[in-house]
């Protein structure tokens, strides 16, 4: 009896701390609460202060200055790429390229097999696809580096339904775009590529089972024999990232944007820092602001952006009239792709509005 009225005593103490716990704990100022979220937001912990960052900043850029800058050396060895076939694939143009002669040999390159009736995970890989092609051409520029997407259905897949497919996604010719190919060729010269690819499974009845097979982009930076797959639902922003550590041309380059993040700033923080490179983002912005702009007149230039200015034509980033297409942030809203009703400030001569100055470069590497 005793040792039950001890432990009803126990649970009334805890009872009443929490009470008490729960009083006093809903006093707390929501304007720090407030203030904590909005850090939060600049950096991974809560303890930096403005000064602390500032110091923190500086010893990153630091850090990133000592990554060298220089060009790194060609890989002087075999390479994986030399048992690659050199068979011949067709792109959407209906132009023959040889594999390893035309799509690998001394380039960056980012594969991913696909086929025009799939409708589980090839949409979603193609458009990742799309959106590395517009942040890399950023970072490499437009003829460093490619985009290679095989048909595994070569039997329904000709360049006719390639070409067709193409324009429905965007993925089309352009100016200031790294070339996209979408390519075809025999059942067995596609067979050998995917499997020197190693897109296959090792099972060879997941294998033979097309609606079954890996959803994986493949890149490969051959002069510096550098290959790697990554599974194409990760985030744009790690695509991104692995194609810079395995197609950097130089240490900055492959490895500037990974210190960034690990030191607990964003990825715009080494912005000001000459050859590091930029996150998806910074770098989307940047291929966009070129790509689909206003010209003078108020209609839409550029090739990602084939939108006239009363919207009446549909391109792969103005995607609807009257509304934003995928490629306009919210940074870069009314830079990227105007709506047609903006068309009128355009004609008048407006001047686009600039980015906000901020004072502080470390406070703006966090934002």
């Amino acid at each position: 009896m005793s040792f039950l009225r001890l432990e009803l005593a126990l649970i009334s103490c805890v009872l009443a701390v929490g009470i008490y716990i729960g009083t006093t704990g809903s006093t707390i100022n929501r304007s720090d609460v407030a203030e904590n979220n909005e850090q939060k937001q600049l950096t991974q912990w809560l303890d930096r202060d403005e000064q602390v960052v500032q110091k923190q900043y500086e010893h990153l850029k630091e850090r990133a200055a000592e990554l060298s800058d220089g060009r790194l050396e060609e890989f002087k060895g075999q390479r994986v790429s030399d048992r690659f076939p050199d068979v011949v694939l067709t792109n959407h143009y209906g132009e023959d390229l040889r594999f390893r002669s035309d799509l690998v040999r001394d380039k960056t390159t980012c594969f991913a097999m696909f086929y025009t009736r799939c409708e589980g995970t090839c949409p979603g890989t193609i458009s990742k696809m799309l959106k590395i092609r517009e942040s890399l051409t950023s970072q490499f520029g437009r003829d460093n580096i490619q985009f290679v997407c095989i048909t595994l259905d070569p039997e329904n897949d000709g360049p006719e339904e390639l070409l067709e497919y193409a324009t429905s996604v965007g993925g089309l010719k352009s100016e200031t775009l790294a070339d996209i190919h979408f390519c075809t060729g025999s059942k067995e010269d596609v067979e050998l590529v995917r499997h020197s690819l190693g897109m296959y499974d090792l099972d060879p009845i997941v294998d033979a089972d097309r609606t079954q097979h890996a959803a994986m982009i493949v890149m490969g930076a051959d002069r510096f024999d550098r290959w790697a797959s990554s599974p194409s639902g990760l985030p744009v922003q790690e695509l991104h990232e692995t194609c810079l550590r395995i197609a950097g041309a130089s240490e900055r380059q492959r490895f500037g944007l990974r210190l960034a993040l690990d030191s607990g700033f964003t990825a715009a923080a080494l912005a000001d820092v000459a050859g590091a490179p930029a996150g998806y983002d910074n770098a989307q912005i940047a291929v966009s602001d070129s790509c689909c702009s206003k010209s003078a007149d108020g209609s839409a230039k550029g090739s990602c952006c084939n939108k006239a200015a009363d919207g009446s034509k549909k391109g792969a980033c103005c995607s609807s009239s009257g509304k934003d297409g995928s490629c306009c942030s919210q940074k870069t809203k009314g830079t990227c792709c105007q709506k047609p009703e903006a068309a009128d400030e355009a004609q008048t001569g407006a001047e686009k509005p600039s980015a906000p100055a901020v004072a502080d470069p470390a406070i703006s590497a966090l934002r």
